[in-house]
């Protein structure tokens, strides 16, 4: 019950530091630069679902197995040194094509590769480190991130001309921090302690991980390829609008996914799938209440946290909250497809999503009918697509054992 209530109250901390966060960039930054923004995150998020996410997946399912082999997880620290040395070398590659190319892009490019490694390591020591029970300083850790990126851009803007790359600088800084705080704990919990004679094979990774990556390519360009597309052709500035307000829908529902996944999450490894129906129960009542209050609240709330420019298009952020929400449950059924061992499946799931994306957007551009307020209509139905094609596959698999 402690754990549930400090994880709540620290949850509500990091929403207000992600609020306040918005409230700077939309007021520092023009919804151009903004657009400009998101593209740049969206092409850093390439190497995260390319590699970054299906090997964290792969590292989540061995993990209590390989820490109950060698007494630690020493091997899948040293995995990940390899796997580190390997992207810093392919990166140091683009950066170079990039600065003989488009010099003035080389810089960008070296904060957005950068920034896909920085987001990928947090983000596996905090899996690691909660999936193992240590939430306390999980949830501290996302504090520490909500907190120094704030503070850091609101005091580089006092001496630097405020732009893109000082809110990517910021963020990136608040990475390493929360990172090395993470690095910190686990060490103290003896996490990497061991042996390192698990053996893990390039080939067992690529086996479990390349319907993950496939399925998280597939997601990116669904929920994001808008930004690849939309940015070029012109619409920037729109696409800086969308973006934000769709942030802060994302944040709240966000913020309340991550309390529920992070103390329910663990149940689903625990139970071998068993506890995915109660799961999903509850994650239906938590979608249904954030839906509810930002129907109600959304518009006082980006009064507050953005300008006059935003506040127009304030509807928006509904397709932050009613989009994003998909994950709440997406996220559990694609762990007990993983205890099955039935991962390929999740390439159907993704292509579905994809395709029905790519039709929808197709429709918008040949009827004339891409606008800001249209932007969200293929992300919003494609992902929920998707999300009721793989319900039907778990609720076929519920009556089997999970060995």
């Amino acid at each position: 019950m402690k754990d549930i209530a400090f994880s709540s109250l620290a949850r509500v901390f990091v929403v207000v530091f992600q609020l306040i966060n918005i409230k700077l960039y939309t007021n520092y930054l023009d919804a151009e630069e903004l657009g400009i923004y998101f593209f740049l995150l969206t092409a850093s998020y390439s190497a995260n679902a390319l590699l970054f996410i299906p090997v964290d997946y792969f590292q989540q399912s061995i993990l209590v197995k390989v820490k109950s082999a060698t007494g630690g997880a020493r091997a899948i620290l040293n995995f990940n040194g390899r796997l580190a040395a390997l992207y810093g070398g392919f990166s140091l590659l683009i950066v170079a094509i990039c600065a003989i190319v488009t010099p003035h892009f080389a810089y960008y490019a070296l904060l957005a590769t950068l920034l896909a490694f920085a987001i990928y390591a947090v983000q596996a020591l905090r899996s690691t480190l909660n999936n193992l029970e240590h939430r306390s300083c999980v949830t501290v850790s996302f504090i520490q991130e909500a907190f120094i990126k704030v503070l850091l851009f609101f005091a580089l803007v006092q001496f630097f001309k405020a732009d893109l790359a000082l809110l990517v600088l910021s963020w990136l800084i608040a990475l390493l921090v929360s990172g090395t705080y993470l690095m910190f704990k686990a060490k103290a919990y003896q996490i990497f302690a061991g042996s390192d004679t698990y053996p893990i094979h390039a080939k067992e990774v690529y086996t479990f991980s390349y319907p993950f990556s496939i399925g998280a390519v597939c997601n990116w360009l669904q929920l994001q390829g808008y930004r690849l597309i939309l940015v070029p052709m012109g619409f920037a500035e729109e696409v800086g609008v969308f973006a934000t307000l769709s942030s802060i829908g994302s944040a709240a529902i966000g913020a309340v996914s991550l309390i529920y996944s992070q103390q329910f999450i663990p149940l689903i490894y625990k139970t071998a799938g068993q506890y995915t129906a109660k799961y999903l129960k509850g994650a239906m009542l938590v979608i249904f209440g954030v839906a509810v209050a930002c129907l109600v609240l959304g518009e006082f709330m980006v009064t507050v946290l953005t300008n006059p420019n935003f506040v127009q298009h304030w509807e928006l952020l509904m397709y932050g909250v009613i989009t994003d929400s998909a994950y709440l449950i997406g996220g559990a059924m694609v762990i007990h497809l993983t205890l099955l061992g039935n991962t390929k499946r999740l390439i159907q799931y993704a292509w579905v999503g994809l395709a029905s994306m790519t039709l929808c957007f197709g429709l918008l551009y040949w009827t004339d009918t891409v606008s800001i307020g249209t932007f969200g209509v293929p992300l919003l139905v494609s992902q929920w697509l998707g999300l009721l094609y793989m319900y039907t596959d778990y609720k076929k698999l519920v009556p089997k054992s999970i060995s």
